[in-house]
């Protein structure tokens, strides 16, 4: 079992889905690009590919329209960085906003793994990479194909995992529940399939967490299903 503090922050204004990029960046320039846990680049001189490869932290979601942050285990100390500011305006994509807040909730969950499984819904899971996706197609069967997603999906969750402390000793399943839907999305230049569809777990996941590419930007949302 693991303990996990949970931050989520909506805020009043509203912007549109295209904007969660601009909006991490102008969140990491307000807090100072210093402060590496709201961006993904490292500035050490030390640095080699000058990114950090981690599971992130703090990410950036849109939720009824509203920009939302959203702060996992260090990250929630890392907040105040932002909060602490005199002002809250923000430019993003050329426009000034006034982040006032709309809703502030923190909570504290216990992760587990369970023998009953949980159901979830994930929006926008970027699960592929080139190579993956080139052996995705290559696949000539559904049931190969939702095999090999459920494969990414637990590797996803048991590296959600790892990047909060956690070290799983059980067996991780996972299982997708029906058919899924896809969409074409642009994702660091690139067309890139995101795959939208329910699925069962026996590891108690929280709202809001991102699995797959691009959490930090909104991708791969988890919601639970009833």
């Amino acid at each position: 079992m693991k303990q996990l503090r949970l931050l989520t922050v909506s805020f009043t204004t509203e912007i549109s889905s295209h904007d969660i990029s601009a909006f991490r960046g102008a969140m990491a320039s307000k807090v100072g690009l210093e402060n590496h846990w709201f961006h993904n680049h490292d500035n050490s001189d030390s640095a080699k590919s000058g990114f950090h490869y981690r599971y992130p932290l703090i990410q950036y979601k849109r939720h009824h329209n509203k920009p939302m942050l959203v702060c996992l285990h260090d990250g929630v100390d890392e907040a105040h960085k932002f909060f602490a500011k005199s002002t809250w305006d923000l430019d993003i994509n050329g426009r000034r906003h006034q982040m006032g807040i709309d809703n502030l909730r923190l909570h504290q969950f216990s992760l587990q793994v369970n023998s009953q499984p949980y159901r979830y819904r994930i929006y926008n899971w970027l699960a592929l990479n080139q190579k993956n996706f080139k052996e995705y197609i290559a696949l000539t069967t559904d049931e190969a194909r939702k095999a090999y997603l459920e494969r990414k999906l637990t590797g996803n969750i048991l590296s959600f995992a790892s990047g909060i402390g956690w070290y799983i000793k059980e067996k991780v399943t996972t299982s997708i529940i029906g058919d899924f839907q896809t969409s074409t999305v642009h994702f660091k230049g690139h067309k890139s399939i995101a795959f939208h569809l329910d699925f069962n777990a026996n590891v108690f996941l929280p709202n809001y967490i991102g699995l797959g590419k691009g959490v930090s930007k909104g991708y791969g949302v988890v919601k639970t299903r009833k």
